[in-house]
């Protein structure tokens, strides 16, 4: 009976022992892998959202080099601490130096915080090879009590280093949910076999589902515009590839639409940044709305959107794009402010012809070109000779943009001559320009360009500085007459500019004639009338150019006070096909003009004939290529002497008369 309880008091310490030893074995067990699970999560985690950070933030390299990061590089930091468990990252450049924290954007690093204290960094940056740990924080301030610090290259293009980027991870959360979950199980051994594959499994399938969730997120990030809510760049090309693998999806016979919103500049300038968001959300949300469920929608970046809509007719386009265009169009209330903006649209219908969808985005932009071009808040669907007229259209910007700086642009000047004597009274000032080749560009092409472009005023400004210091050498009685746009009255800047440009030169106003079209009086706003009144009060004599074709030309001659009315060259012209009628009309108006004592020119005389018509309604002043062609400064020395010589052989031919 002893030996019988000694054996059951053995057996009994022996289960005792073997059942304390699994419970130690299976705790042990147990925390080597839950470290290990939650290392092996962590690493994994670093490297994945390292490498988000590195593939999806904007223009890296440069927040690299400066370590400023601009709006849309802050939104994304702010964006990929909302999506993941980073709490915190760092930036180190190629040379190892500290030159970003996430949560410290609002401060300016100080000198001795810039350096790689670990020197993890420099390692990474020597080796190319991650740098992962896993450490305890429960001891140091502002950290989790369990992180991941992981340090991973930021490789560029061509396979150089371009830097560092150190990412903190929280893993408290994964950690503290394993160790409860297999704690639990330590404790209830005597259940272990029944639930040591369930609980894992459990804690497993949690764990998917946390890791899934962050997946679903950072995809949804890389492939959707969160302002606009609808397919970015991206995400609208993945969707095109997968439909194109479709069957019941021809992209050939699908019409691609190009949007741009008008003046988007203005809406930032005038309401703000947010207001301009609020816009893009707005157009976002238009089109959304306007769309069938197999259309696609994207924004491509700033305030352009692309569609890619099938129907079954022309017309079926066109009224979506109009449907499109009154919702955006419609006013927009922001934070106590009414946005009215608009949308240029380009079309490339499809026709069934097999063809990229980059070639079919690069002709609906095109058309949207063509639309701009037009005067916006319009659509125009694609042709080739809109594609020619495209590619001219950029010869002629690009020589526009590179005109003052590689001296195309050059000032040629006509004269214009008195009626009776025949004698030169000034020279009209006329712009040049040629493209790369040396060919010329009419003005009648590249001023209109010009002018949507926004370099006018940069040009005009040009234009006046060179002809006011030309007609500082000419003898003092010689005037210039120089062109200007309308745009150069918006800004409130011509007359300081006129007025600066005399005095440098030290030329009399009255020697300066400044030409304007009737389409600027049009607009007649109360702005561009002072600025006329002011000019004239300077001394600068005003000319009405192109009189005649314009609506209200009698209303202009008295209400603006013009020294001068120039007649179209149109009325010139008609000399040669109906004299008498063309003969009363500019009868009446050179006769208008006397009595409203203004000087009046004719310009565009080519024929001894019309010379001779205007002579007999005297006419004040000639112009044309039958007294002179435009000529470059180089050529004006020898027309000067030229006159010279003319002006002293008629006196001599006048004493020799007067003796006779």
């Amino acid at each position: 009976m002893g030996e019988k309880m000694k054996k059951r008091t053995g057996l009994f310490a022996g289960a005792i022992m073997f059942v304390l030893t699994m419970v130690l074995g299976v705790h042990l067990g147990i925390k080597y892998t839950v470290d290990y699970a939650v290392g092996s999560d962590a690493t994994r985690k670093a490297l994945n959202w390292s490498s988000y950070l590195i593939t999806r933030m904007p223009d890296l390299p440069t927040l690299i080099e400066t370590g400023r990061p601009n709006k849309q590089q802050i939104q994304k930091i702010q964006t990929t601490s909302e999506v993941g468990d980073v709490f915190r990252f760092k930036l180190f450049n190629a040379s190892g130096n500290l030159v970003l924290i996430s949560d410290e954007l609002a401060k300016n690093l100080e000198a001795g915080a810039r350096g790689d204290h670990s020197g993890k960094a420099a390692k990474v940056l020597s080796t190319g090879k991650n740098q992962v740990s896993l450490n305890d924080g429960t001891k140091k301030k502002n950290r989790p009590d369990l992180y991941v610090e992981a340090y991973v290259p930021v490789m560029g293009q061509a396979g150089k280093i371009l830097g560092v980027v150190e990412v903190y991870l929280d893993q408290t959360a994964t950690s503290v949910l394993f160790h409860r979950l297999f704690n639990l199980l330590a404790i209830a051994i005597a259940a272990v076999l029944a639930f040591a594959f369930g609980l894992p499994y459990l804690a497993f399938l949690k764990k998917n589902q946390q890791e899934q969730q962050s997946r679903n997120k950072a995809n949804y990030l890389a492939k959707f515009d969160q302002l606009a809510k609808v397919l970015n760049r991206s995400g609208l090309m993945e969707q095109l590839r997968t439909r194109g693998l479709k069957s019941d999806f021809d992209l050939s016979k699908a019409s691609v639409i190009f949007f741009d919103a008008d003046h988007f500049k203005t809406i930032n300038d005038t309401f703000g940044h947010k207001a301009g968001d609020a816009f893009l959300t707005h157009i976002g949300q238009s089109i959304t709305e306007s769309l069938e469920a197999d259309d696609l929608v994207g924004r491509l970046g700033g305030d352009e959107f692309l569609v890619v809509a099938s129907r079954e007719t022309v017309e079926d386009i066109h009224a979506l794009v109009e449907k499109i265009q009154s919702r955006v169009s419609s006013p927009l209330r922001f934070e106590g402010s009414t946005i009215i903006g608009h949308l240029s649209i380009g079309i490339h219908m499809g026709d069934g012809e097999e063809m990229s969808i980059e070639d079919r985005m690069q002709k609906a932009d095109v058309a949207l070109y063509q639309a701009k071009f037009e005067g916006r808040n319009t659509y125009r669907t694609f042709t080739h000779e809109m594609q020619v007229n495209a590619l001219r259209r950029r010869t002629v910007e690009a020589a526009i943009l590179s005109g003052l700086e590689e001296d195309r642009f050059e000032v040629y000047y006509q004269p214009l001559l008195h009626q009776k004597s025949k004698q030169c009274a000034g020279f009209e000032a006329l712009l040049r320009l040629k493209d790369k080749d040396g060919n010329s560009i009419t003005p009648t092409e590249f001023i209109p360009v010009a002018e949507s472009m926004g370099q006018i005023c940069t040009i005009g400004s040009w234009v006046l500085k060179t002809a006011i210091e030309a007609v500082a050498s000419w003898p003092s009685d010689y005037f210039i007459s120089v062109n200007l746009s309308a745009r150069q009255f918006d800004d409130g800047s011509l007359v300081p500019l006129v007025t600066r440009i005399l005095k440098e030169a030290n030329v009399d106003p009255t020697r300066l004639e400044l030409e304007v079209t009737e389409s600027l009086l049009m607009d007649n706003t109360d702005s561009i009338s002072a600025q006329l009144e002011s000019l004239r009060e300077l001394g600068v004599k005003l000319s009405l150019d192109d009189f005649g074709t314009g609506y209200s030309s009698l209303g202009y001659l008295w209400q603006f006070g013009f020294d001068k009315l120039k007649i179209d060259r149109s009325f010139i012209l008609g000399l040669d096909h109906n004299t008498e009628k063309a003969s009363e009309i500019l009868d009446t108006i050179i006769l208008l003009g006397h009595r409203l004592d203004m000087t009046v020119t004719a310009e565009g005389i080519e024929t001894e004939f019309q010379e001779k018509i205007l002579s007999d309604l005297e006419c004040d002043h000639f112009q044309g290529f039958l007294f002179g062609r435009p000529m470059p400064a180089s050529e004006l020395a020898p027309y000067f002497l030229s006159l010279i010589d003319r002006g002293e052989k008629e006196q001599s031919e006048e004493i020799i008369a007067h003796q006779a």
